[in-house]
């Protein structure tokens, strides 16, 4: 990639191609829909519990950015939460299951296809798919803030994403505001940075 101001965005865009590849070997298979959804920034959830992930790194050589996705996935492991697998069998009540090599090649063909709207178009025409798959539309959180010597916490209400790919949030007082996580992806929503929208 040339653009670094869009780069963060790619890793949204190996999210929504993992959800969607599973989405549709269920349909393909005629199985129940399995509900992963994306918490941002890069995490995978079904059910409420973590089944996987995504992390991008990049090297920046000759004027371009080469970027490197890894995707975790539990397919087939029910310790030490639960996995694909075992999700489907308790929907269907019977010996059925996803195979990791359907998975990577529906993942193939699912990103091959967002990326070239991403690339040709941008990332708001892939908006509206990503926020109907990802867990934080109308999400009240928390977030703390330096005041001086102090620590204030503040109740925001997530809105969607900034065009650089952070958080976009208002405040009780309809104050705009971009939040960005500090690091710490055990309770990133305690202790999210704000910065103002002006």
């Amino acid at each position: 990639m040339k653009d670094g101001q869009v780069m963060p965005l790619l890793q949204y865009i190996v999210s929504l191609a993992v959800t969607e590849a599973i989405k549709d070997l269920c349909d393909k298979n005629g199985l129940p829909h399995l509900d992963v959804r994306i918490k941002w920034p890069s995490d995978l959830y079904l059910n409420g519990v973590k089944v996987g992930g995504i992390l991008c790194t990049s090297i920046y050589r000759s004027k371009k950015f080469n970027v490197s996705a890894g995707i975790g996935l539990n397919v087939d492991n029910k310790k030490p939460t639960t996995c694909l697998n075992v999700v489907l069998r308790e929907l269907v009540g019977a010996a059925c299951a996803l195979r990791r090599e359907d998975i990577v090649a529906a993942f193939l063909n699912k990103f091959e296809k967002l990326y070239g709207l991403f690339i040709n178009g941008g990332f708001q025409i892939l908006e509206e798919l990503y926020y109907k798959t990802w867990l934080h539309s109308g999400q009240r959180v928390i977030i703390q803030e330096k005041n001086e010597n102090q620590v204030v916490e503040n109740v925001v209400t997530i809105q969607g994403l900034t065009s650089s790919g952070y958080l976009l949030a208002i405040g009780e007082e309809n104050q705009m505001c971009e939040l960005h996580p500090d690091g710490n992806s055990f309770d990133f929503f305690r202790a999210l940075v704000r910065r103002k929208i002006e």
